[in-house]
Parts: structure tokens; C-alpha cells; sequence
């Protein structure tokens, strides 16, 4: 994976990563001044507790009500992305699908929305998944 690549805003979005992959898009995104952000997602956790755990690790501000609105309000917020771009490694996926598949989707329906919107002020927004999933495309090689 090229850091030419992860800096296209206009390609980023919501993609499975397979593990082999891993550590060379870390590497690109640091590379390319993207800011990487791991985040876990442990089995039975629900989309209420995941919402705080995205607030924390990404040091959303006091405001951040932990909710879906306010979680695409935080990331599309022109303070928070300030032109930097970001990359978002959600392991365990597959565990919030399971233990709640209406938040996972709001959740992808989020991200999607906010990459969108990102993109079209040139701010790179990935959000990697570690488990495929109905709807989501494999990120491509670059």
C-alpha cells in the first residue's frame, strides 16, 4: 500500500482489511500524516458502549454525546479532521454484527456518510474492518 494511495480522500471509506495487510497500511498512513486509530471491539460489546470507546480513542471534546448523530458530527467537525486525515482499524467487527446488527449498520451507514463528506474537503477518512462483510469491498492494492 502506497502512501500516494491512502492520501486520496476520494477513495477512502469503509473497506475490509484482510490481516495480512495490516502492518504495511499502518506503516503508509504514518508515513502519509494520517493519523492511525486502532479500536477493539471485544465479543457482546454493543454499539452504546463502542460509540464511547470511539469518543475516547479519538479524543472527541466534552460535548460528544456517544451517540450516532454525534459521532458523525465529531468526525466531520473541520476542528477535529483538520485537514490531517485519519485511519480507523475496527478489530472485531464481526462481534458488534453479531451481538447487534441494526447498530453495526447505523454504525458503516456513519462512517460512510463522514468519509463522503470528508472526501469532498480532501480529508482522507478510512475505516478498516477486520472481518469482511455484506456490502463492504475489499480494499483495493495500491
Amino acid at each position: 500500500m502506497s502512501e500516494k494511495f491512502i492520501r486520496k480522500a476520494g477513495k477512502a471509506g469503509v473497506y475490509y482489511l484482510p490481516a495480512t495487510r495490516r502492518d504495511a497500511l499502518e506503516a503508509a498512513a504514518i508515513k502519509a500524516r494520517l493519523r492511525p486509530a486502532p479500536v477493539e471491539i471485544p465479543r457482546g460489546m454493543h454499539s452504546r458502549e463502542l460509540l464511547k470507546r470511539l469518543g475516547e480513542v479519538l479524543d472527541f471534546p466534552d460535548w460528544y454525546g456517544a451517540n450516532f448523530d454525534a459521532l458523525h458530527d465529531c468526525l466531520t467537525d473541520p476542528d477535529f479532521a483538520s485537514g490531517k486525515g485519519l485511519v480507523l482499524f475496527l478489530s472485531g467487527a464481526a462481534n458488534l454484527h453479531k451481538s447487534e446488527p441494526d447498530g453495526f449498520a447505523t454504525l458503516i451507514e456513519v462512517f460512510q456518510a463522514a468519509a463522503g463528506e470528508l472526501g469532498r474537503r480532501d480529508v482522507p477518512f478510512w475505516v478498516l474492518l477486520d472481518n469482511p462483510a455484506t456490502g463492504i469491498a475489499t480494499l483495493p492494492e495500491a
